[in-house]
């Protein structure tokens, strides 16, 4: 069992059995920390994304079955594991049901417990994922898609770098998944370079005999992804040295067994792009890009994808919809979408919570739209103010997932497309309150 990055927190009022546990896991690899009480175990699962929570199914401060459904309320993807005395064999059972991995008996031996512990782990990574509807790659009916569908195919097939251009929510990162699972190194690593996050842009560097800085940023991700792919996203914001450094990736590479596919992405136009980049990076790119398909006035597809996300509101959120109003149909096709499939996927998702029985009624449309344009979205008041910097953006994308998922970090961080870790980082990051 990998343990590397996974965090235990345990829950018990004795702190003999907290030191105890915390001594066995730490000896295995795992990062482990302790709460004595209830309220502070919710302090710390707010402040950072366990994997997993040994739980005493007793605790002075409250219920071990409430602080579980408080969990699975919070961050759906934690396992729990309740620890319990002999006689609470039949709360144990009762835990289980209401969404606990697994229980414990006291006393325990710690070979049982990493048994335990190990099954559920790989219970989790074989089990059919929750967001299985989320940020997979669809393929969507129609000419258009088929055509793309074929480039792609022909991209991953022939291992050949792309750069791929995209409105915002078009897709962007999935068909680098995409390209990534059908090609020739899917045992090979894939790494992102992201000119957004600041750990990708900051690093000491050496000249190389050559001249190039092979401690640079990029070449450093280049180096690491040696067999596989390497995706650079936010491709217009590349300083001069990085544009230097990936033409050079670009014209130099020997096609081996240490081939690295490029896959280069953008939400700006070719116009805009070339005014960004170098003339010779510009000039070899942009002959060979793909460029993703809008939402806008492609009724098919979003009603394609209407019934697709209603069916991950459902898997995620635990409902039984079986169908939208018509009226609520009309709405979505006649809609303009300008974040795309992002933004759709966000508003069936609101309109799922919103619901209560198995059809999404016409009477929430006032919630959702206004006019043509959804109602009640701080996201499209936030495009709208051009000035805003980006933490604050990004503090306000996050208040406005966590909103529409009612706090729970695994749906918010499926909405904002980024993992569970990426979210509670940003969170701590930018300070966010949310109730």
């Amino acid at each position: 069992m990998d343990v590397i990055n996974r965090n235990i927190l345990i829950i018990d009022d004795n702190p003999t059995v907290c030191l105890m546990l915390k001594s066995w896991l730490i000896k295995k690899g795992f990062n482990v920390e302790t709460a004595a009480s209830v309220c502070e175990a919710r302090h710390k699962v707010k402040e950072q994304p366990f994997d997993l929570i040994l739980s005493d199914i007793r605790m002075p401060d409250a219920d071990g079955l409430s602080f579980l459904s408080w969990v699975k309320k919070y961050d759906s993807d934690i396992l729990v594991i309740m620890m319990t005395g002999y006689a609470d064999v039949e709360s144990a059972v009762e835990s289980m049901k209401s969404g606990a991995v697994d229980y414990i008996s006291k006393p325990m031996e710690a070979e049982q417990l990493f048994k335990k512990i190990n099954e559920a782990f790989i219970l989790q990574d074989n089990a059919p994922k929750r967001n299985i509807f989320s940020d997979d790659f669809i393929k969507f009916p129609g000419e258009e898609y088929r055509q793309l569908y074929e480039e792609l195919d022909y991209t991953a097939e022939n291992n050949i770098h792309r750069l791929i251009i995209g409105d915002r929510g078009t897709g962007k990162l999935s068909t680098v998944k995409y390209i990534y699972e059908k090609g020739a190194h899917l045992l090979k690593p894939w790494v992102i370079f992201d000119m957004d996050k600041p750990a990708d842009i900051t690093s000491s560097q050496r000249i190389s005999p050559g001249g190039i800085k092979d401690n640079s940023p990029l070449m450093r991700k280049f180096n690491e992804a040696k067999g596989g792919l390497l995706y650079i996203r936010s491709l217009a914001h590349l300083n001069i040295n990085h544009q230097n450094e990936l033409l050079d990736i670009l014209t130099r590479q020997n096609k081996d067994g240490d081939f690295v596919q490029i896959l280069m992405s953008t939400d700006l136009c070719k116009q805009k792009l070339q005014e960004r980049l170098i003339p010779k990076l510009y000039s070899l790119i942009e002959k060979n890009c793909i460029i993703l398909p809008t939402l806008k006035d492609k009724k098919e597809v979003i009603t394609f994808l209407s019934g697709h996300f209603l069916r991950f509101a459902n898997s995620t959120l635990d409902k039984q919809i079986e169908s939208i109003d018509s009226a609520i149909q009309e709405e979505l096709t006649r809609y303009a979408w300008p974040e795309n499939i992002q933004e759709l996927k966000n508003c069936i998702i609101k309109a799922a919570l919103l619901t209560e029985g198995s059809r999404i009624p016409a009477s929430i449309a006032p919630e959702l739209f206004e006019n043509g344009t959804k109602s009640g979205s701080r996201m499209h008041q936030l495009n709208s103010i051009q000035n805003l910097r980006k933490e604050n953006y990004e503090k306000e994308k996050i208040l406005e997932a966590l909103e529409l998922a009612r706090g729970n970090k695994t749906i918010a961080a499926s909405i904002l497309n980024i993992d569970r870790k990426t979210l509670y980082n940003k969170i701590k990051l930018y300070n966010v309150n949310f109730p």
